[in-house]
C-alpha cells in the first residue's frame, strides 16, 4: 500500500498529495503547474483512504466539465 502525505504549494496555496517515497523530491503542483520540493510529513494518508474533496478541486471539477460541453457544442456561448 503507497503512503501519501499532503503539503500546500508554496506558489498556489492549493493542497497537494505526494507520495511519501517523494518526499526532498522536486514536485509540481498539479493545479498551477509550480515546482517545489516535497518536505512536509504533517499530514500522512495511505492510499485507500477517501480524502475530503476541497471546495476548489470541486470548482476545478465544474469549470473542466463547462470547458468540455463548451468545444463539443453541448452548450451555448452566452
Amino acid at each position: 500500500m503507497k503512503t501519501f502525505f499532503q503539503q500546500a504549494c508554496p506558489i498556489c496555496g492549493r493542497t497537494v498529495r505526494i507520495e511519501k517515497s517523494l518526499r526532498f523530491s522536486p514536485v509540481v503542483c498539479q493545479h498551477c503547474g509550480g515546482d517545489f520540493p516535497a518536505n512536509d510529513q504533517s499530514r500522512v494518508v495511505h492510499s485507500n483512504t477517501i480524502l475530503p474533496v476541497s471546495q476548489a478541486e470541486k470548482i476545478d471539477a465544474l469549470l473542466w466539465k463547462s470547458d468540455q460541453a463548451l468545444r463539443l457544442g453541448k452548450v451555448s456561448h452566452c
